[in-house]
């Protein structure tokens, strides 16, 4: 009958490292717990200021953005416009969706900006013309454009919340907005803004306002950002 045969640990060497490995799992265990509660106390006003600095700075992201109009206070089942785009610093975009159930699809590189027909297919070249600078489409082709606040009277940290599978800081905020257009016909914008907890960039916002002349009608607009600063650079069609 064969005798069992036993493993035999050399003791000083084998407790070391048992130890070494428990403290390295405990590090890791309370770095994790240190980050998830770590959002709350840092304050909200300097987390939004952080990453909308790092957003604006970023050489390249992804975006998509939803409007909708409203009527007391429900959106309308169609959209105003869908589109997705991708934007490198220091301006150039390419955007594609749909406006008003009519596609579109866009590129600005330097000057000039780059319409498809729809129809023939073919380019239509605006030169000298920096149409993503214009107040017409700011959601489709300048999203970060509605970031540009005068003050923010009340910002609030409300918690993390767990968005396609990702757990992201979300903030509440009414501001007031810096750009004269944007407050033309709007008014009483109110932000739902969900930010990175690594770096505090922006992920997604949510945002309503209502009409200045109809107070029972208004907007609602949906932002994603992602892929930062992993867009290759946009060229002129050919």
């Amino acid at each position: 009958m064969r005798r069992p045969r036993w493993l035999v640990f050399n003791r000083k060497a084998v407790v070391p490292s048992l130890t070494l490995a428990l403290v390295l799992l405990l590090v890791i265990w309370g770095a994790g717990q240190l980050r998830s509660r770590g959002a709350g106390k840092v304050p909200p006003q300097e987390m939004f200021k952080t990453g909308l600095e790092k957003t604006k700075a970023s050489l390249s992201f992804r975006y998509q953005a939803e409007t909708r109009l409203t009527s007391d206070g429900n959106s309308n089942m169609e959209f105003f416009s869908k589109v997705e785009g991708e934007m490198v610093a220091p301006g150039n975009i390419h955007m594609q969706g749909s406006m008003m159930n009519t596609p579109i699809e866009f590129i600005q590189v330097g000057d000039s900006s780059y319409f498809k027909d729809q129809t023939s297919g073919k380019w239509v070249t605006l030169s000298g013309n920096k149409l993503a600078e214009s107040e017409l489409f700011y959601a489709e082709l300048n999203p970060l454009a509605y970031f540009n606040f005068k003050d923010i009277p009340e910002l609030k940290y409300v918690g993390t919340e767990k968005v396609n599978g990702e757990t992201l800081i979300l903030l509440e905020m009414r501001p007031n907005l810096m750009n004269p257009f944007l407050e033309l016909r709007l008014t009483d914008y109110k932000y739902k803004v969900w930010l990175s907890p690594e770096d505090y960039r922006l992920r997604q916002a949510a945002l309503q306002a209502k009409d200045k002349h109809n107070l029972k009608g208004g907007i609602e607009i949906n932002l994603r950002f992602w892929d930062y600063d992993k867009v290759p650079a946009i060229n002129p069609p050919v």
